[in-house]
């Protein structure tokens, strides 16, 4: 399918009328997604299909012992060829759609297991904005204005042909998937049996390890952990008391690295998202703060 840059799926529409405090999200459906969706190849029925409010089985989703529900549904999602392909939400148009807890929403849809799919995207009426879950910033953001000249980038993703050829790669990184979910409003969540391989120290009162594990619908991440001394010493008994000892000692000659070459050592762990970013040669990733050893 190809579009000159000329090609406007809304000519006619004055987009003034997004500033008339009675055009509200229903309206943004009607006059500007629909006839997006019927340029991009979409229509009602198989095999390029639009499922509008599609009901979730199970509306949350949980990490460890914390769980978050899903208070709606997607408003639209995209089956090309028996496949989910993507989401799409619509919102009124003095909503924020590039972060916040809308992105959150339509990102928890993107990854449901009953959905699972690659991109997530949300319009506005005044905006139009297209997220992959594995990326932080936004693939595709224009303002409606623009639509003439993005539309071919739009087609490129979007369009029945094109959009299945999008990696399906969830984000590496739990730290930052949590954070796209709004999870870092919780003060605490469990998890058991956290794998410990090493303990490396960051400075002189701060530790830290890195290991993996499985959330729901069984997909792995990487998980960062930072802990102080209190939680360090909360260890005793379940890794090797030696390997504390080793790492209160303090030298000059810098970061310490206990390595347990023995095997994991299992630990049930309280937690929480941390607040700072962190950035090494290969990634960007979010540490967890453990509250306490259970």
């Amino acid at each position: 399918m190809k579009f000159e840059k000329s090609f406007n799926p809304i000519e006619g529409f004055d987009l003034q009328a997004l500033n008339d405090p009675d055009f509200k999200e229903d309206s943004v459906r009607e006059e500007i997604i629909v006839p997006i969706l019927k340029a991009l190849g979409y229509e009602a029925s198989k095999p390029y299909k639009i499922i509008r409010s599609k009901g979730l089985e199970h509306p949350f989703v949980s990490v460890g012992s914390a769980r978050k529900n899903i208070t709606c549904i997607p408003d639209y999602l995209f089956e090309v060829d028996d496949r989910y392909a993507w989401v799409l939400e619509a919102k009124g148009p003095g909503e924020n759609i590039l972060s916040g807890k809308h992105v959150e929403q339509a990102y928890s849809y993107a990854i449901h297991s009953e959905i699972r799919v690659p991109l997530f995207a949300l319009c506005n009426g005044r905006e139009f904005v297209l997220f992959h879950i594995s990326k932080e910033k936004p693939l595709l953001y224009f303002a409606m204005e623009s639509l003439p000249f993005y539309f071919d980038n739009l087609a490129k993703y979007l369009a029945p042909e094109n959009c299945l050829n999008a990696e399906f790669k969830l984000a590496k990184d739990l730290g930052l998937h949590l954070k796209r979910l709004g999870f870092e409003s919780f003060d605490s969540i469990i998890f058991p049996n956290m794998p410990f391989g090493f303990i490396a120290q960051l400075d002189p009162d701060m530790f830290t390890t890195a290991t993996g594990t499985k959330v729901e619908g069984g997909d792995t991440y990487a998980i960062s952990l930072d802990f102080g001394e209190e939680v360090l010493s909360q260890m005793h008994g379940k890794i090797p008391s030696q390997a504390i000892e080793m790492l209160k000692v303090r030298e000059k000659s810098g970061r310490k690295v206990i390595r347990f070459l023995d095997g994991n050592y299992m630990l049930t762990l309280d937690c929480r998202v941390g607040n700072e970013l962190q950035e090494n040669t290969d990634e960007i990733f979010l540490p967890f703060i453990v509250n306490r050893v259970l």
